[in-house]
């Protein structure tokens, strides 16, 4: 199955790679995202709640990116199951500057979808995909904004609740020991809603936003290499 898409962000190539290489900004802005783990140089871990169609699950995921080109082009693995399916994915995401000032963000990625979910259909869940991509892109132009971020990624009441109560903790948590795995959390509990508006996952991002369902395929990239 292939995917490909383009997306127009406001920032320039260095910037908009500065924030879809954020851990912090990626666990905030997949959609469904309830936790992404980093256990090594370029290699994250994740959990996403997802849906397609009448199929409703969390995956756990893993990326790894390569081929790093900063500010320009990156690769990324990824690879991700759970009781409704499994999937895996390559993904070439390249920046370019516009002549505006923007960045010209496209994708083009190769998936393998297996279990339950492949039942779907591919062309629903392209479409479905490419919708949560959008919705992705849409939450990282915000954090290259400051806008505001779109009702479709904020989290639900629950989830505001659960977030609180977890910075709350927080405060008087001891600090995680040197070297020990960092985890970033996300806004978990999406709901999937309708059919019609069936969620995937996202990683990377444009870096940001993985698919393990390959509606995972919709974030795409996640991590960051720190140099």
């Amino acid at each position: 199955m292939k995917l490909d898409g383009s997306a127009v962000l406001h920032g320039d190539p260095e910037k908009v790679w500065a924030v879809i290489t954020d851990p912090t900004v990626l666990a905030r802005t997949i959609p469904g995202c309830e936790s992404l783990e980093q256990v090594g140089d370029d290699e994250y871990k994740m959990n996403v709640s997802v849906g397609v169609g009448a199929i409703k699950g969390t995956y756990a995921g893993e990326v790894r990116l390569s081929d790093q080109q900063r500010p320009s082009s990156y690769v990324m693995h990824a690879s991700g199951a759970g009781a409704p399916g499994n999937a895996r994915a390559t993904v070439t995401i390249t920046l370019a500057p516009s002549e505006d000032g923007a960045t010209n963000l496209t994708y083009s990625a190769d998936a393998v979808i297996g279990g339950p979910v492949a039942g779907v259909g591919q062309r629903m869940i392209t479409g479905v995909a490419k919708r949560m991509a959008g919705q992705f892109f849409k939450a990282i132009d915000a954090e290259l904004t400051g806008a505001a971020v779109p009702a479709a990624v904020a989290p639900s009441a629950a989830a505001v609740s659960s977030t609180a109560e977890a910075e709350a903790a927080g405060k008087h948590a001891a600090p995680a020991p040197e070297g020990a795995p960092q985890v970033f959390t996300g806004r978990a509990g999406v709901s999937a809603g309708t059919p019609g508006d069936a969620q995937t996952l996202a990683l990377g991002a444009v870096g940001g936003a993985l698919l393990t369902l390959i509606g995972i395929l919709v974030g795409y990239r996640m991590g960051r290499r720190r140099d």
